[in-house]
């Protein structure tokens, strides 16, 4: 985990086997080159070596992956020569705001501001040609010889739109980094899977472990006053930053840096900007502060903020660190098994607290009733285990009733073409995207339905929709299926698709099925995973960058635990 910061480059190493950090270090950024008035230049090629050197550790201690949080607002060009300009800080205040051609621009839609640390500001309208970087998606480019960044990262220079992704009108003369709205791997470096950069604020919001009752007051070389809230809040003196799952982090930056608090300045002047943030921000309940210049200013923060009725507590760790370490656990291969017959309701407990991501519950050969379902999903729920209910049919009333016990997604299987799946998604998703029926007070809110307008989004987002892969009409369609508008992602069922391809004897063919299917996944940036107790076939699959691996079921286990008896008697 690599958090390049303005100061410093943080580096961990995190051993998710044993949920620890093993090495935690930290090397000066890079001095820049140019440090006047309005300009801040730092070589790339002094960036280039800090990050290679860091990276001689990943086979010392075998990683596997790397996940980087990152400054935003900087860029480097690469001319049409194949050189590259050196890296303009977000530092550099150079950017004319005064343009008018900037005046009927919304900003919010690109999940930043106008201001003149701007890449937009400072390079649209310039005859500029040859390709456009972030500081992450150098990095990135370094690392793979790929130019891929995180939606999260890439609007800090105001050239792409939120919703989509894609670069706006701003963005005509340069090329422009490939954008991800999921955090997905891009390519390898020494045998480690490269993943999308992150943009260091979001990264520092979701290691304070700050909720949507809460403030983050992050004092790093500039300070940041922020908070999540639904879009429906007006627009203010403040950034709608693009954040994970499609949220926004109302952010106001700029704010006195912690440099200047470590000798003692400028705290008074932090005080009143942080209380003037605030009034504009959505109304909270607390205060964190974190960051590596909290400690030095908290003491004074928290009696003045406290004259204020304002709660107010200080974050110990990390944040940036936190947040990667998040980020890390949350992509690791998940694993799940299959419940397919016995109803045993605390079996969701059993599987989450021995380490499982996910059960997948059979209603296509299983033969569960809906209470049998309904006391497994509530369950599931209550401790937060993620079930996906394997449907036997793409019916409207048979989707309904699960989703609105709260199911956390569909499996549908032998999805043959992307009608099939457009049933489940319609049924499944709310408008926009589906003709999901609504019923709130129900259990997949908890008997306690917010605002529909802002759940609707929620539960869209949370909703997952799989279609399981299993015959050659099915693979032969693949970039169809996945092509649906609310298709989150496919499993591959290995023991239907070798019948129908004939192949059950022959596995190589098989293997080139789901390099087939990992391939179209890939493409789309979709994910996909496996349903098998074949470990060359859970190997293959990830090899192919499978993330969800389902591995027999509860009969199997109780198979097997019964000849294990039996053996030892």
């Amino acid at each position: 985990m690599i958090d390049v910061g303005s100061t410093y480059i943080k580096y961990s190493v995190y051993d998710d086997s044993n949920e620890e950090i093993i090495v935690n270090n930290k090397v000066p950024f890079p001095e820049p080159l140019v440090n006047s008035e309005h300009k801040f230049l730092v070589s790339v090629k002094a960036i280039k070596t800090k990050i290679k050197d860091i990276f001689t550790l990943t086979e010392r201690f075998n990683c596997k992956k790397a996940f980087f949080g990152v400054q935003m607002h900087g860029y480097i060009i690469r001319k049409k020569d194949n050189e590259f300009t050196h890296y303009v800080s977000w530092r550099d205040t150079s950017g004319d705001i005064t343009d008018c051609r900037f005046n009927n621009t919304d900003f919010n839609k690109m999940g930043t501001s106008l201001k003149n640390n701007l890449p937009l500001v400072k390079i649209a309208f310039k005859n500029y040609k040859g390709e456009f970087f972030t500081l992450g998606s150098y990095i990135i480019m370094m690392l793979t010889g790929k130019n891929a960044t995180h939606i999260t990262d890439a609007c800090a220079s105001g050239f792409f739109q939120v919703d989509t992704g894609k670069p706006n009108e701003y963005a005509t003369n340069l090329v422009m980094p490939e954008v991800y709205k999921e955090i997905t791997p891009i390519g390898t470096y020494n045998g480690v899977q490269i993943y999308t950069p992150l943009g260091d604020h979001q990264i520092s919001f979701l290691g304070s472990g700050a909720d949507e009752d809460k403030y983050l007051i992050n004092i790093g070389t500039a300070t940041q006053v922020s908070c999540l809230h639904n879009e429906s809040y007006p627009d203010g003196e403040y950034e709608k930053r693009p954040f994970f799952n499609r949220q926004r982090l109302y952010t106001i930056s700029g704010l006195v840096g912690g440099d200047k608090i470590y000798f003692g300045e400028g705290k008074e002047e932090l005080l009143g900007q942080i209380l003037k943030a605030i009034s504009e921000l959505p109304p909270k309940k607390e205060i964190l502060l974190g960051g590596g210049g909290a400690k030095n200013i908290y003491e004074f923060l928290i009696g003045e903020l406290g004259k204020h009725n304002l709660k107010c507590s200080l974050i110990k760790n990390n944040i940036g660190t936190e947040g990667l370490k998040m980020i890390a656990e949350q992509n690791r291969i998940k694993a799940g098994t299959m419940l397919s017959e016995i109803c045993f309701p605390n079996f969701p407990v059993i599987a989450k607290n021995n380490g499982l991501d996910f059960i997948i519950i059979d209603n296509e050969h299983g033969c569960f009733d809906y209470s049998d379902l309904s006391r497994l999903i509530i369950t599931a729920n209550l401790i937060g285990m993620e079930t996906i209910v394997r449907i036997g049919d793409n019916s409207r009333g048979h989707i309904t009733k699960l989703a609105d016990m709260g199911v956390c997604g569909f499996l549908l299987p032998m999805t043959n073409c992307r009608e099939d799946i457009e049933k489940v998604v319609k049924y499944a998703k709310y408008s926009p995207v589906g003709e999901r029926g609504v019923s709130t007070t129900r259990a997949h809110t908890l008997y306690n339905p917010p605002v529909l307008t802002e759940y609707m989004k929620v539960a869209n987002e949370k909703m997952r929709v799989y279609a399981q892969i299993e015959t050659v009409s099915g693979v032969e369609n693949i970039d169809k299926i996945l092509a649906v508008n609310g298709v989150d992602g496919l499993f591959i069922g290995p023991n239907d698709l070798s019948v129908d391809m004939q192949c059950i004897a022959d596995k190589e063919t098989l293997l080139k099925a789901i390099d087939r299917i990992a391939e179209a996944s890939r493409t789309v940036k979709k994910p996909f995973g496996i349903i098998t107790s074949d470990k060359e076939l859970i190997q293959h699959s990830i090899s192919n960058n499978a993330s969800m691996i389902s591995v027999g079921s509860e009969l199997n286990m109780l198979i097997n635990g019964c000849k294990k008896i039996k053996e030892e008697i």
